[in-house]
């Protein structure tokens, strides 16, 4: 049993794969939503997703979070608003090959010590504005704000994106980006809130990647 603990320890939750902190975006007040009326797309759930990488003393570990429901409206090539709903349960590790591992580390992000699933089954993304980048790049074509909540707390963030469209598929892939996890008061084995954790120091930043892939609703004949 003494076995397993120490193996948590060393498999707990991680973002930053122990390279430099990657587009970090600070957490703000919440905003009003986007209410921009255009094209209604459907949202493919199982195409679109949520990666994830953290990080502590030690190791590290990636995975993914997969969307509940979605709405999205465009006008004309512009994004004009939209919402995601994030389901909490399917959080998963990808790196970890040795089931009990895994489950252990899964299971302990769904707990009280990180998402507190039981109570929070369910976080979301509101979009509030999308606006043409300024210095467009080849990963970047546009920059995305919105209202994440997680848990109790809902804040807005800021990121580029790359959104395209190919005959009636469109496609939003933002760069990867960094959130400090404890503004969301997901503060377990958090340095700047612990000062004694030593080696049970879990990174306070979480690296993700999102993809949304939808389609334009065909009218009815």
């Amino acid at each position: 049993m003494k076995t397993y603990f120490l193996a948590i320890a060393t498999l707990l939750f991680v973002v930053s794969c122990n390279t430099a902190t990657k587009n970090k975006v600070e957490g703000t007040d919440a905003q009003a939503a986007a209410e921009g009326a255009g094209q209604e797309l459907t949202v493919d759930t199982q195409a679109s997703s949520i990666h994830w990488k953290g990080s502590k003393v030690g190791g590290s570990h990636h995975g993914t979070i997969g969307l509940k429901s979605a709405t999205l409206a465009i006008n004309g090539e512009e994004v004009a608003s939209g919402s995601f709903v994030i389901d909490m349960n399917t959080i998963t590790d990808e790196d970890l090959t040795q089931k009990e591992m895994n489950d252990m580390l899964v299971n302990h992000l769904k707990s009280e010590d990180f998402f507190d699933v039981a109570k929070y089954p369910e976080s979301s993304f509101t979009i509030t504005k999308v606006e043409v980048a300024t210095t467009p790049t080849d990963s970047v074509s546009h920059m995305v704000s919105g209202n994440l909540k997680l848990k109790d707390v809902e804040k807005n963030i800021t990121f580029g994106a790359k959104i395209t469209k190919e005959n009636d598929i469109y496609k939003a892939v933002t760069v990867p980006f960094t959130i400090d996890r404890t503004q969301w008061n997901v503060k377990y084995g958090s340095k700047t809130l612990f000062a004694d954790l030593k080696e049970n120091i879990v990174n306070d930043n979480i690296e993700l990647q999102i993809t949304i892939v939808a389609k334009a609703v065909q009218p009815q004949q």
